[in-house]
């Protein structure tokens, strides 16, 4: 089917592309910023942008196991070297294709609008790989 007369994309059931590339969920904030957060600290709020107020605020409500998993996987984690994808985000469930923790992901998960621009050219990349 040309690109042009594709269906639109409406749910993201058995597609999970936008997080084949993360490694991790990407916090808008810096790792000590959230070691501080998670230790009970108090994070300067000042100068931090909207998406990172909010990830602040969702960093602290995560349970404890929950982020210190992250914590450790962030610590050792090894960006990809230059033009290589990273791996899937380590919240991506292989088989559901699903976020195994998609109440506490970060804003850049909540921002990426099913179906936009972004999502299609990623599923082009990836489509061996998604359910039709």
């Amino acid at each position: 089917m040309d690109k042009d007369q594709q269906l639109p994309v409406l749910d993201c059931h058995g597609c999970g592309v936008c997080c084949l590339h993360m490694g991790y969920p990407a916090f808008n904030l810096s790792l000590n910023q959230l070691v501080q957060a998670g230790s009970g600290e108090a994070i300067q709020r000042d100068g931090l942008g909207p998406a990172a107020a909010a990830d602040l605020d969702r960093w602290i409500a995560m349970p404890e196991t929950l982020r210190n998993a992250l914590l450790e996987t962030m610590k050792v984690y090894r960006a990809p070297k230059s033009g290589e994808l990273d791996k899937a985000c380590v919240w991506l469930d292989p088989k559901t294709r699903l976020c195994q923790n998609h109440l506490h992901r970060p804003q850049v998960c909540r921002d990426f609008e099913i179906g936009c621009q972004e999502c299609l050219d990623w599923r082009e990349h990836y489509r061996d790989q998604v359910e039709s």
